[in-house]
C-alpha cells in the first residue's frame, strides 16, 4: 500500500512539475496571397525556433483562436502590403482580438511584411500592426539590425528583388526577428494584468 501511495506521489509530481515548466509560447499569424508572405513568416518562425527554451506556433491568421492569442507570450504579425496598409483580412484578424480588459496587456510584438516595391508600403504595413498592437497594449519591438527597426520585412517585384519571392537577404531579417523575439521571451518575466 505504501508503495502504491509513493508511486502515484512520484507521478502527479512529474506531471505537476510539467505544468510548471511549460516553455513559453511565441505565436507567428501571417496572412499570405502569393506565398511571399509565408515565406518570410517561415523564415521568422526558423529563428524562433533556433532558441531553446521556446514553443512556436504557426498559423495563417484564419486558423488562430483566441486561445491562441491568450497562451502566447509574444506575437508576431505579418501582413502583405495592400494599397499602402495592411491586408484588410489582416486588420479584420486584428480587430477580432479580445479588448475588454486588455487581456493582450503586457505580452511581446512584432510585424512583418512584403510587398512589390521598394517604396511600396512594407513600413507602413509594419507600422499600422504595431499602432493595433499598442492599443491592446502589447510591448513591440522590431528586428535584429537598424535595417529592420519596425521589423522584417521583404521586397519581391522591383529590380533588383524582381524575383517574385523572398530573397535571402530579407529571409535573413526574418530569422533575426524571430530570434531575437524568441530570446526576449525567455528573458522578460511574465506580467499579468
Amino acid at each position: 500500500m505504501r508503495k502504491t501511495v509513493l508511486l502515484i506521489c512520484f507521478g502527479l509530481g512529474i506531471v505537476l512539475n510539467s505544468f510548471a515548466q511549460k516553455q513559453p509560447e511565441v505565436l507567428i499569424a501571417y496572412y499570405s496571397q502569393s506565398g511571399s508572405t509565408k515565406a518570410l513568416a517561415e523564415s521568422i518562425a526558423e529563428g524562433a525556433r533556433s532558441v531553446d527554451g521556446v514553443t512556436v506556433t504557426f498559423l495563417s491568421i484564419d486558423q488562430v483562436t483566441p486561445q491562441h492569442l491568450f497562451d502566447a507570450r509574444a506575437i508576431i504579425v505579418g501582413s502583405p502590403v495592400y494599397n499602402a496598409n495592411t491586408a484588410p483580412a489582416v486588420q479584420e484578424f486584428i480587430n477580432s482580438w479580445p479588448f475588454e480588459g486588455r487581456p493582450l496587456k503586457n505580452k511581446i510584438g512584432a510585424a512583418f511584411s512584403t510587398g512589390g516595391g521598394i517604396s511600396i508600403g512594407e513600413e507602413l504595413v509594419m507600422l499600422n500592426i504595431l499602432h493595433s498592437m499598442l492599443i491592446h497594449g502589447l510591448i513591440v519591438v522590431g528586428g535584429e539590425e537598424a535595417e529592420a527597426a519596425f521589423g522584417a520585412s521583404a521586397v519581391t517585384g522591383e529590380v533588383p528583388f524582381d524575383s517574385g519571392k523572398a530573397e535571402d537577404v530579407f529571409l535573413k531579417k526574418g530569422f533575426g526577428l524571430g530570434a531575437r523575439i524568441a530570446k526576449l521571451v525567455i528573458t522578460f518575466p511574465e506580467v499579468h494584468n
